[in-house]
């Protein structure tokens, strides 16, 4: 974690920015959740930590952070979630009924973009997969309701 914090006091000074306390906060949630989060659940995790932190505070952390290139973020099901930018490609698992985003990782999903590349001469810069459908915990309760 003091690795990743170095990593990002670094890059806010290179570009004349602060390391406040409360970009510090936003980053640290993102990077303790490696999970897909809003400006108002990184801004609720916060609050019950006991952080005096509004919304409004968490969205221009989020912005500057994410003009570093420290962050990124994806509007999935309708939403804005943000996460720490990591090298690679980049696959989600949304749920349509509850909105949950989840990344995921595979090789056969590389074999795709390996195959864009060599048969369609297309040179991928970046590729983002966003998959829809209903969550375990969505498909219990459906079941459950059924």
């Amino acid at each position: 974690m003091a690795e990743a914090a170095a990593r990002a006091g670094s890059a806010l000074r290179t570009s004349g920015y602060r390391l406040t306390r409360q970009r510090q906060l936003v980053w640290d949630t993102l990077r303790r959740t490696r999970r897909h989060l809003s400006a108002e659940q990184i801004g609720a995790a916060l609050r019950r930590q006991g952080q005096r932190i509004d919304t409004a505070t968490v969205y221009r952390s989020l912005g500057v952070l994410e003009r570093l290139g420290l962050i990124r973020s994806s509007r999935l099901a309708e939403r804005q979630y943000f996460e720490v930018a990591e090298p690679g490609e980049h696959y989600h698992l949304v749920c349509d009924q509850c909105g949950s985003a989840n990344h995921i990782e595979g090789e056969d999903l590389a074999q795709v973009l390996r195959h864009i590349t060599t048969e369609h001469r297309f040179a991928v810069r970046s590729a983002d997969l966003i998959v829809h459908g209903w969550c375990e915990k969505c498909q219990a309760k459906l079941a459950a309701s059924s």
